[in-house]
């Protein structure tokens, strides 16, 4: 009898403490709206590496991308620029180019929260209503510019800001090819390609900018489109991956010769 009653306490007792050793290996429960691994470097100002810093999507199907810059002096956050960008003009989203006030709004306040606290998981994200997605993009953004910020992978631009534009020697069917390229922090944020009307002709008159009212052959301005995209997107003609853009291939040759050429002085 004694035995049993041994045998049962011991058995309590491993029981206790296997059902302890378990409570204590559960998992912390995650706050989703805290900031991610590669976003916790702006707590530890100290340890970045002096700078500027870098970070830009690829263009959307909407036609438009985010870009961030981030400057950091002494080891401390100096300032973050975040803002999306139309990939047709470079100009970033404001009032007068979009039709979306509330998205404006967030971008200045988010803007705005981490300049003043320099520290992304001091920003209030539920405090800022609406715009879900950039809101996403911006905690993306910046987590990954502090990232790069302390291990000290800094941004050198590519080309000198500005406008740049470039126009055909010569004009085809009544049609004279033109771009202008706008550069910022040393990066394309704006390729508009344009053919321009030389002659008068059935519904067309000149100046007239191409387009789908005046223009049968569709697969020109998906091209042009699409072109425009993909610089944008890899920051200039080097190395550029066209594999994937088929039909009206003068416009695509026509839009990297005039890029060049516009770029020629940005360099």
């Amino acid at each position: 009898m004694k035995k049993k009653v041994l045998a049962l306490g011991l058995s309590v007792v491993v029981t206790a403490a296997i059902f302890t050793g378990c409570t204590k290996k559960e998992p912390t429960p995650v706050d989703e709206n805290k900031p991610g691994v590669n976003e916790t470097a702006g707590e530890t100002n100290g340890n970045l590496v002096d700078g500027t810093y870098l970070v830009k999507t690829e263009v959307s199907d909407h036609g438009n991308y985010s870009m961030a810059k981030l400057e950091v002096k002494d080891g401390q956050i100096e300032a973050l620029d975040y803002n999306e960008y139309l990939v047709d003009s470079g100009d970033a989203k404001n009032e007068s180019n979009y039709p979306y006030a509330e998205g404006i709004a967030v971008i200045k306040d988010l803007n705005a929260q981490f300049n003043d606290k320099k520290d992304l998981s001091a920003v209030d994200f539920d405090a800022v209503s609406g715009a879900t997605s950039t809101k996403g993009t911006f905690k993306e953004i910046t987590g990954q510019l502090l990232d790069k910020a302390s291990k000290g992978e800094t941004y050198t631009p590519v080309f000198k800001d500005g406008e740049y534009e470039a126009k055909a020697e010569e004009a085809s069917h009544g049609w004279l090819a033109e771009v202008k390229v706008k550069v910022q922090d040393g990066q394309i944020v704006g390729v508009d390609y344009a053919e321009i009307a030389v002659e008068d002709a059935d519904g067309v008159k000149v100046g007239d900018r191409k387009s789908a009212d005046n223009y049968a052959y569709e697969p020109a301005f998906e091209v042009a489109k699409a072109m425009q995209k993909l610089i944008v997107d890899n920051n200039g003609t080097e190395n550029l991956n066209v594999d994937s853009i088929t039909g009206a291939t003068t416009t695509r040759t026509t839009v990297i010769e005039l890029v060049n050429q516009a770029l020629s002085s940005a360099k």
